[in-house]
């Protein structure tokens, strides 16, 4: 073991399991994954600043915060941040690990549930069923192999993000401040897509009665909200109830319970008002 490395791969592989383990047993609603990966990284924060309380306090507040990703790969992202965080045992080096965490969670849920979920589990899920129905046992064993194979896989995406977050931090130590900003950037901007392709804000279509015409009948005209809102920018409305959530969280009097029956009731009422178009 090199002198800047305080894990053994012991210690490693048990990280591994324990987010293997972690990922879905904490799932809730609020931050997803973030207590199961809270929950991971607990023996390399007592490791690594149990002597530091102001570093440890830091790292228990990032690395609870929300994240979600796919299982699998997920593994790579742990590994990175286990790597980066021992060799740097810093402040700015807990900074580029959630930068580096909220960064990769967006693109690696797209990748992982193509992989794992859509053309392999599809393949052989299809395979293992065909055989199945025909009263094949080996469509039981095909399938179970599958979830053996990803099973060890997990193994490798762990060791293949951690030696990505030694040479990392040993390669670019030198501008590490150039690469929080970087990847800082990188995920304000994955939040910035999934905050136009998943909140949803539609504005409904007002119908005004202009009058009466010449052959005694209504002139109706039609206006759609959210074509006029889509003109000054695309996803306006959605980008704004982000901010106001936000904003609403910084205050002391709010949590996220109470802000999800606030949007509820905020969408209720629009709709009963014909402003939203659900």
């Amino acid at each position: 073991m090199k002198n800047n490395e305080l894990f053994t791969p012991a210690d490693l592989r048990k990280i591994n399991l324990g987010w293997i383990w972690n990922s879905q047993i904490g799932w809730n609603y609020e931050r997803m994954q973030g207590l199961g990966y809270l929950c991971t990284m607990l023996p390399v924060i007592d490791k690594l600043y149990g002597d530091n309380p102001e570093l440890k306090q830091k790292a228990l507040k990032v690395h609870s915060q929300f994240f979600n990703t796919q299982p699998a790969m997920g593994n790579i992202i742990v590994g990175m941040n286990v790597a980066i965080e021992e060799h740097s045992r810093s402040a700015e080096g807990i900074d580029v690990a959630a930068s580096i965490k909220t960064a990769l969670m967006g693109p690696f849920a797209g990748i992982g549930d193509t992989i794992f979920g859509m053309i392999a589990g599809a393949v052989f899920g299809s395979i293992a069923a065909s055989m199945a129905v025909e009263g094949n046992p080996i469509g039981v064993i095909i399938w179970v192999a599958f979830f053996i194979s990803v099973f060890f896989l997990k193994f490798k995406l762990f060791d293949l993000g951690y030696k990505q977050g030694i040479k990392l931090v040993t390669t670019l130590s030198s501008k590490m401040n150039a690469l929080t900003e970087a990847a800082s950037v990188l995920g304000l901007t994955v939040i910035g897509c999934m905050v136009a392709t998943m909140v949803k804000f539609n504005l409904a279509t007002l119908t005004m009665n202009l009058g009466i015409d010449s052959a005694g009948e209504a002139l109706l005209k039609e206006f759609n909200l959210q074509s006029y809102a889509d003109a000054i920018m695309p996803a306006l409305f959605p980008g704004l109830l982000v901010l106001l959530c936000y904003w609403l969280l910084g205050k002391k009097w709010m949590n996220s319970n109470k802000l999800i029956l606030l949007v509820i009731v905020l969408s209720v009422v629009l709709k009963l008002l014909g402003v939203l178009n659900v």
